[in-house]
């Protein structure tokens, strides 16, 4: 009778090179384990990927900060000075006053 074929019996891949900073994890994915947490990055086949996906999220993982999530949305500061900037330029042609676009600010 042959083996079942299991995890534990896949050959994981090499590093691609010594210095490579994540390891090939059981579940097919690159790895590293920060601040005594387990991080995956990408599949085996394509370290590249991988290791660009840990560069950009490695500071903040190691700084302890959950990685900001990418979004096609507007950011609530690029709302607020969006409003801001229509605001001032009702105070400009004169529609409100200063002391208005003062509170605007102050809130």
């Amino acid at each position: 009778m042959s083996k079942p074929i299991t995890k534990s019996s896949v050959d994981k891949p090499l590093k691609p090179y010594p210095d490579f900073p994540l390891f090939p994890h059981s579940t097919g994915r690159w790895a590293k384990k920060i601040r005594g947490k387990l991080h995956y990055f990408g599949k085996w086949h394509n370290w590249q990927d991988a290791l660009a996906l840990y560069r950009k999220l490695a500071a903040d993982l190691h700084a302890g900060r959950k990685p900001r999530e990418e979004t096609d949305g507007i950011t609530l500061r690029d709302l607020v000075n969006h409003f801001l900037l229509a605001k001032k330029h009702l105070v400009d042609t004169g529609e409100i006053v200063q002391g208005t676009w003062d509170d605007y600010d102050v809130t």
